[in-house]
């Protein structure tokens, strides 16, 4: 698979790269090894199960609502010190996140293709890595994520029964591998990736401690993923995939706040919800070309 498109190093900050061109930033060593391991700690103080078999989540502010894709209303964990104290280090202080996903997954664990909801967050969002390094892989969205955006949702409990999957492209990958509670452990198996012939996909390695930023195009147009699998190549070498920890960063929208009018129409939720509310003869048109 290709390797990602060449950045901008900053200038100013050589740790920093920039694709400006699709709105994807990534900071090397944006926590230092004292903060990784203080992090580490303080995750396995809450939930001590690691067996290298399941994922593990917890949800600090209001919790990700799996009906809405969007944040509770009344879920709420207080967001832990280890999170709060490098809010202030964030690229983006115009507004800053206030629902946080913190997961471990084991070695070899993926996530599915996918777009974040829209409509319900703000622009901005942040995936911190650390624990171990690991591609993520990008792909501009086309017709089929579309169409599998526009597919009937089940409930959370019915998708993990009948299919065993992690999540689905167009879908927070969260909504099948967790449940709605603050600390939640499920063993999973990823659907494979369907190939996409309309637009290629490449990777890009988040090393450990690095956050990645994305905006723009990066954040609504873009599928991003991780696929399952015990190793990968890194640097052109073999390497074995350890167990990994991340933390999901999203800025909760509320009332007249909720809404998207950005250029990408087949992924994005709020013009499926417009669509739904159309006469039928609209709705048979392409999503891509309206």
């Amino acid at each position: 698979m290709p390797s990602a498109p060449t950045p901008v190093t900053d200038p100013e900050n050589p740790k920093i790269q920039r694709w400006d061109d699709i709105g994807l930033l990534l900071i090397h060593d944006f926590i230092t090894e004292d903060e990784e391991a203080a992090m580490i700690a303080a995750f396995h103080a809450v939930d001590h199960r690691l067996d290298g078999k399941r994922r593990i989540s917890q949800h600090f502010g209001y919790h990700f609502d799996y009906t809405t894709f969007g944040a509770s209303e009344t879920s709420f964990t207080p967001v832990p010190s280890y999170i709060t104290d490098f809010l202030p280090r964030l690229p983006v202080q115009d507004y800053l996140p206030d629902q946080f996903t913190a997961q471990y997954y084991p070695p070899g664990a993926g996530i599915p293709p996918h777009v974040d909801t829209h409509s319900m967050f703000g622009e901005a969002l942040y995936s911190l890595s650390y624990g171990s390094a690991v591609p993520m892989v990008f792909r501009m969205s086309d017709a089929n994520d579309a169409r599998k955006m526009r597919l009937p949702r089940r409930s959370l409990q019915s998708s993990v029964l009948e299919s065993k999957m992690e999540g689905a492209s167009g879908t927070n990958p969260e909504s099948a591998a967790t449940a709605p509670d603050s600390q939640t452990t499920m063993t999973v198996k990823s659907k494979p990736e369907e190939p996409s012939p309309e637009n290629p996909s490449w990777e890009l390695v988040l090393p450990p401690r690095s956050l990645l930023l994305m905006t723009g195009p990066a954040r609504y147009g873009y599928t991003h993923g991780i696929k399952s699998r015990k190793t990968d190549i890194i640097n052109g070498e073999m390497v074995h995939r350890q167990g990994r920890y991340s933390i999901t960063m999203r800025t909760v929208r509320r009332g007249d706040e909720i809404g998207c009018n950005c250029v990408f129409p087949g992924v994005c939720d709020a013009r499926i919800r417009e669509e739904q509310n159309r006469p039928a003869a609209a709705q048979r048109m392409d999503p891509l070309e309206k």
